[in-house]
Order: structure tokens, then sequence, then C-alpha cells
């Protein structure tokens, strides 16, 4: 089975610059045709962490401390509500974390396990519960997802906060590993290359601390691995791997990967780095600055600290801040659901998200802009968090002005309009 697989990862493997193409000239677009959320909603009340559509052609959504999964009819109107707060069988303690479907079985995660429900949603058919020590990485693995064929992806929680995660010195390598159900590492998929991760600074008690770079942040949904996506069905990996912006013309790389290990596809694309100006590097500062004093998260406005006590934090974070001479070239992966692959290009002045969605080859057929909305409360976060994509239609979430969550569904007019016309950005 393996010798097929890679004969078709030879003849897809391009080891030099993307070839020409026939990619439309303007950007999609996209229109909106469901919202879901409210003030007055009881159903949407915080923010998703991972929503799924089952083979009922419903959708079914993950929510940050909402012990339950909450079904949505394609059309907004809530069908009903999976599980409660608990430990036992059925519970979700604090809130369910991902959510997905292996063939007619539901599987959802919650803070240490992974629930399976075939013939019955109050109980499961199975709950599996472990907790792998990773010693050489100073973290340890749970139950994170569910690959296509039954095992799993491990959930990374680092011990001590992120600081072992982000501090690896030279070894800046991170093993995606598939697990058995019972929490034995099977094989290594890929490796997750993270290096220079990282911002320490010194807290207001003399305390070192640090914080993922804007820059190079994780995703806030799926995964939540960096530059890396699960397929919504489970059976690929998509990364992007080997950035050489030092190189004549600078390059990165995209890889499919199976769930065991096989290389799909692995495609070489061209890129023109762009500097970090000095008034994005100040941006970017007074961000982190700020979202590590609180001022930006809902959940630190009941802390009471003096501003002096604030100013301080932020003072320290900007005096510590360091930024690349380029931007990283890729922000963010998504893989689509119809095998298309979706990119976040690179951080821009003008704070308009470029996605580039990719054919399952690779090459690149569109773009889509968004210039509007606020898809996390960090500052430097896209405009529209992506959770489900095709070349038809994208499921993504936001927050509005008054911290309200919101799920949003597009449509993707695809209908390539000739260079010079006038075409509207994409609204969230």
């Amino acid at each position: 089975m393996r010798l097929p697989i890679l004969a078709i990862a030879m003849c897809l493997y391009l080891p030099a610059a993307l070839r020409a193409q026939d990619a439309c000239p303007t950007p999609w677009q996209l229109e909106e045709v469901l919202r879901i959320g409210s003030v007055e909603s009881e159903d949407l009340v915080t923010g998703v962490l991972d929503l799924a559509i089952g083979p009922d052609s419903a959708l079914y959504v993950a929510q940050a401390l909402v012990p339950a999964v909450a079904v949505f009819s394609l059309d907004g109107q809530v069908l009903r509500h999976i599980g409660r707060a608990g430990q036992g069988p059925g519970d979700f303690e604090l809130s369910a974390t991902g959510v997905g479907w292996l063939g007619d079985t539901l599987w959802v995660a919650d803070r240490y396990r992974i629930q399976l429900f075939t013939n019955d949603e109050l109980v499961p058919d199975e709950v599996i519960r472990f907790n792998l020590s990773v010693p050489e990485e100073g973290a340890f693995l749970t139950p994170g997802r569910v690959l296509a064929d039954g095992t799993l992806l491990g959930k990374r929680t680092w011990r001590g906060g992120f600081g072992p995660g982000m501090s690896r010195g030279a070894d800046t390598g991170l093993a995606l590993r598939r697990l058995s159900r019972s929490g034995e590492v099977l094989d290594t998929i890929a490796n997750i290359h993270w290096p220079d991760n990282a911002v320490e600074y010194e807290n207001d008690r003399g305390r070192r601390m640090s914080h993922i770079h804007p820059l190079k942040d994780l995703s806030p949904l799926g995964l939540k691995e960096y530059l890396t996506a699960l397929g919504p069905d489970g059976s690929r990996i998509v990364q992007i791997a080997n950035v050489q912006e030092d190189d004549t013309p600078p390059t990165f790389d995209i890889l499919v990967i199976s769930v065991h290990g096989d290389t799909l596809l692995h495609r070489t694309v061209e890129y023109e780095p762009r500097e970090v100006t000095s008034a994005m590097e100040r941006r970017l500062a007074d961000g982190l600055a700020g979202w590590i004093a609180g001022d930006y998260s809902p959940t630190s406005r009941w802390l009471v600290l003096s501003e002096a006590t604030l100013e301080r934090r932020r003072r320290a974070v900007r005096g510590a801040f360091r930024a690349p001479e380029y931007l990283p070239p890729v922000r963010q992966v998504v893989a689509g659901r119809d095998g298309s692959i979706w990119l976040l290009r690179e951080l821009r002045e003008d704070r308009v998200d470029v996605w580039e969605i990719r054919d399952a080859a690779g090459r690149l057929e569109g773009t889509v802009e968004i210039g509007h909305g606020r898809g996390s409360f960090k500052p430097w976060s896209p405009r529209l968090a992506i959770v489900l994509a095709s070349r038809d239609e994208v499921w993504g979430t936001t927050y509005d002005d008054y911290d309200v969550p919101y799920i949003h569904r597009y449509r993707v007019d695809r209908t390539c309009t000739p260079e010079g016309d006038v075409v509207l950005r994409a609204r969230t």
C-alpha cells in the first residue's frame, strides 16, 4: 500500500518554483448566507472552540466554558444540545474542546478525554482517557482528535506553561505522534518546525516569563499546532515547512501527509520576502504588551491591578520585544473539506488578510481578501477565524465590538473578474 502512495507523491513533488498556472488575477468573493449568534442568544454564548458538520447535515458546535455541544441546522435553527456538566460518562468537564465524526460515530473531546457516541447521545460507547508524559519536550499528551483510522492525535500540554515549548534551543522540532486509544505511541506522522517563537520578558514580580510571538502564533481553532492542520475527516495533515528566506529565490514547502506518515504532496513555492517595518514592529509590541496586561481579554477584566502595575507589565514586554527581519510567508493553514489547501499569507500593514486557495496538488487557484472583522481578542489575529472551508463555502467565527461571538457561513463566489475591474472585498 505504501509504494503506490509514494509513487504518487514523487509525481507531485516539485523541487523548484511553483509552475505557472491559471489562477484568477482578482480575489474571489465571500457572500454571507448565515450568521448565528446575538446578544440575546442562549445557544451561542461564548467563543467557539470547534465545529463539525455531521452526516445528518447538522452543525455541531463546541464552545468555551459550555459543558455541552450545541447542534444547529444549516439554516441556523437550534436542534438540541448534547452533554451536561460533570466528569462521568456522557458529561463534559468545563467544556467540549473538540468535536468531529468518524463514520456514524460522534466524538467529543473535553479537558482530558474523548468520548464516542454512536447509538445514544447520552451514553457514550467508549471513553478514552490517558496522560502520556513526553519528558524530552517538557509536556504531556492527552486525547485530542480522532483520525480517520480510529487512532488519535494527542493534545499537547506544557508543564509549567508555554515556556518549555517556546524555548527549545537547538532542538526546534516537535513530533506529531499518532497514538492508540490506550495512549501508546504508534508512530510519528510529521515533525513540526517551530524555532525562535518566544518573547521572553521579566514581569512586575521579577519572574522570567515567555509568550508566543505574535508573528508565530497558533490558530485558535482546530489542531492548535504551528502551521499544521488536520483535514476535517481526519485523513491527512497539511503543513507548511522548510521556510528558506535566505535562498535565491526564497521558498517554502507545502506538505500533505497521510495519518500513517506517507508524503502525499511535497510542493515548493517561491515567494517574495516582506520586511517587518518599524511601524509594524511597534504595533505588534504594543499589541502584545496590551494583551499580556489584559487590555483585550474579557477574562482578565476581573483582575484588580493598579494602572501602575499594568504599565510596568507593558513596558517590560515592549522592552523585550524583537521582530524578525522578514515576515513569515504563511501565518495559518486550513485543510479544506474538498482537498483544497487554504493559506493565510503575510500580515499586512493595512490589516487585510489574504488567503490563498490551492488545489490538492498545491497549485494556486484563487485568493480571498478579508478586511473587516475580529477572529479573536488578540489584536494581531486574523479577521475571520476559518474553521471549515472548501471552494464553495466557508465557515468561520468572529467577535463583535461587544465581545459577542458569531458563526458565519459564506458562499464562495469564484467568478473571475478581469484585472482592472472593481471588485468589492469580502464582508465579515
